[in-house]
């Protein structure tokens, strides 16, 4: 089956962190920080590796506050649709927090072929991006935050005689560049869609790209969320703001798509999609 590869091949990973504060204790919330995943086209991927060394957040005072410190290289593609791996525990003060910070110490990726392709300039970077809408971090309350770094625009592929797919993964060459995109959620203020792709005739569609859009800053520009549904057609996109969105899917040259499938927070709503 044809893979459509979007953005200069650049294929498709979800990692998201989620910030969990708990009962407060000496002056300090704790907070909770786990880190889940959309996968990349599972099919041509062994591993998706991220190497994590910092997570800090900046309050309404601008100051910092360092969640996460370390040097752990995590393997993306075992964190797949909303199953998370808890990364660390950490207290902050309580109060707001308006922005991430987060440091990574390397990316690579290992085809299914075993070709292993380390991320270029992905060795030392650091990205700050915007909290929308701010975290509320109380005493003795829950607040979550979700951090979602698309691959897609990430991570560049090199590919042999590329004409908008790849065929098969032999026309993998390389990676051509990496620059990770971030975006932030208050994930209390957020719902999910989840749902199976299947085909005309009822069957599941594997590996099918799922997107919405949506204007995730409040910039006034839409922003696309996408993700691969897995083997058994199965997907979901977690962390949407309130509101009424557009879900499609597409498989080589299938497609498909459900309109006004509203979205509340802390709500996980069905949309099950047919492609042909």
């Amino acid at each position: 089956m044809k893979r459509k590869i979007l953005k200069g091949f650049a294929l498709l990973l979800f990692s998201m962190f989620f910030l969990h504060a708990c009962k407060k204790e000496d002056d300090n919330t704790k907070i909770s920080v786990k880190m889940t995943d959309d996968p990349f086209p599972v099919n041509m991927i062994n591993a998706a590796n991220i190497g994590l060394a910092k997570i800090e957040l900046k309050d309404s005072s601008g100051n910092y506050v360092t969640v996460f410190n370390g040097n752990t290289e995590i393997n993306m593609i075992n964190y797949t649709n909303g199953v998370t791996t808890e990364v660390s525990v950490n207290s902050v003060p309580e109060g707001n927090y308006t922005e991430a910070r987060i440091s990574l110490n390397g990316a690579s990726v290992e085809l299914s072929d075993g070709r292993i392709f380390q991320a270029p300039g992905s060795a030392s970077n650091t990205y700050q991006v915007k909290i929308y809408p701010p975290v509320v971090v109380p005493e003795g309350e829950t607040a979550e935050l979700l951090i979602d770094m698309d691959l897609s625009d990430s991570f560049g592929f090199q590919a042999s005689g590329w004409s908008g797919w790849i065929d098969d993964i032999t026309d993998i060459t390389g990676l051509s560049f990496f620059s990770a995109d971030f975006r932030a959620v208050n994930l209390a203020q957020t719902g999910s869609i989840e749902g199976s792709v299947t085909d005309s005739n009822g069957n599941n569609v594997a590996y099918a790209y799922v997107q919405v859009q949506y204007d995730y800053d409040g910039d006034g520009q839409a922003e696309s969320v996408s993700t691969i549904a897995d083997a058994n057609g199965y997907y979901a996109i977690i962390g949407l703001p309130q509101g009424t969105y557009t879900v499609s899917a597409e498989s080589g040259n299938a497609n498909g798509s459900i309109s006004n499938v509203e979205v509340n927070a802390q709500h996980n709503i069905a949309a099950n999609l047919t492609i042909n």
